[in-house]
């Protein structure tokens, strides 16, 4: 397992740059000898390269492997430095330099270590299929699908996804097949799929026939899978596969082809999810807030400073604001209900009650309750003291 995670880290590095990973940091460090301070400072510039991938509750939940097995190995992942300012003791030595980290070098021992995981989570997903497509009569009375949707899902929980449940599955299939398109609509399928809380909704259909010999029978299917990111509503990798099984029946056959047909489609898939996770993660990603009834100056200068205080907010700014309403931008590192709960707390915590009216995407629409009109005795006070 750790090793198909560490490949597919691979793959996100060669994608992001070599650039992006040469670091450099300017750094103090302190100690009672001119060695100690240069250590000092060479080992924050590792802890603040830490810092950009594991969340603070991680670093402490692992703070003794985190020390045992990377802050001990600090030179290791400073490629080279140069010396800014020098302040010579005794009693104390002080030396601030500009340090280059190999934050590809590591990540991949922070992801070795199973910390980089533990601090992402893992994306839901929701596995689903319809009936519409061009089967042929001799599948149509088949009960064999399952069997697919089983073998997606035994590949994807083997490398602990979550998936939606089998009743979120179903309902899809039932919403697809009432409408009259005959390819899936992307929008559809991405919205359907954040009303389950999922981050990716890994649609399939299939075709085949069925074979007969004289010593057995067989099934030939093919099997289509297309995975969508829902917070983009875009479609991020297609795969279709060929699966073939023999026995002494058809629905034994086409059982065998179905489950293995499963486990095929999905494989090549894995990396895919678990590289645009990661990218999210630890890029972030914008996300739009539209908050009614938030329109005066303050008020949005409140909540944009409030929301920017939460760890996993990068940024966050005022896009328009006028008719009662305020779109806001963040700039946010994990998925979109979590963000939904800091938006929550930010607005709690401004003594505002909020409450989420639509969310499309990366998009989600907020309602401001109205403040409480203060008693009757508090506005005649107030009248009186202008009197």
């Amino acid at each position: 397992m750790k090793r198909g995670w560490i490949t597919l880290l691979a793959c996100f590095l060669l994608a992001l740059g070599a650039q992006g990973w040469a670091q450099e940091l300017e750094v103090t460090g302190e100690g009672t000898t001119r060695d100690r301070a240069l250590q000092e400072a060479l080992r924050t510039a590792v802890e603040q390269g830490v810092g950009a991938f594991v969340s603070s509750e991680s670093k402490v939940q692992n703070a003794r492997i985190i020390e045992d097995r990377i802050y001990t190995h600090t030179r290791g992942y400073v490629t080279g430095y140069r010396i800014l300012r020098e302040v010579k003791g005794p009693p104390v030595f002080r030396i601030t330099l500009l340090a280059t980290v190999d934050r590809k070098l590591l990540l991949d021992d922070i992801e070795a270590l199973g910390i980089l995981r533990q601090s992402m989570g893992n994306p839901r997903i929701l596995v689903a299929y319809s009936r519409k497509g061009d089967l042929s009569r001799w599948l149509k009375d088949m009960d064999f699908v399952e069997e697919i949707y089983n073998g997606i899902v035994e590949s994807l929980t083997d490398k602990q996804f979550r998936v939606a449940d089998r009743q979120a599955s179903l309902q899809f299939a039932r919403q697809v097949e009432q409408t009259h398109d005959i390819d899936l609509d992307v929008n559809r399928a991405a919205a359907f799929g954040l009303k389950y809380q999922a981050e990716y909704t890994l649609h399939f259909s299939v075709n085949g026939e069925l074979t007969e010999s004289v010593a057995s029978k067989g099934a030939r299917l093919r099997i289509k899978g297309q995975l969508i990111d829902n917070t983009r509503a875009q479609v991020i990798t297609n795969k279709a596969v060929e699966s073939a099984a023999t026995a002494q029946t058809h629905e034994v056959a086409l059982e065998r082809a179905a489950r293995e047909g499963g486990k095929q489609v999905v494989t090549p898939m894995l990396d895919t999810i678990k590289t645009a996770w990661t990218d999210m993660q630890i890029k972030g990603f914008i996300y739009t807030i539209v908050m009614d009834g938030v329109d005066n100056a303050d008020d949005v200068f409140r909540f944009a400073d409030r929301i920017a205080l939460f760890p996993r907010v990068k940024d966050a700014r005022e896009m328009e604001s006028g008719g009662g309403k305020t779109t806001f931008e963040a700039e946010y590192k994990g998925r979109r209900e979590d963000l939904d709960r800091d938006i929550l707390r930010a607005a709690a915590e401004l003594g505002w009650k909020v409450t989420r009216v639509r969310a499309e995407g990366a998009r989600s629409t907020w309602k401001r309750a109205p403040a409480p009109e203060p008693p009757p005795d508090k506005k005649k006070a107030a009248g009186s003291k202008k009197n």
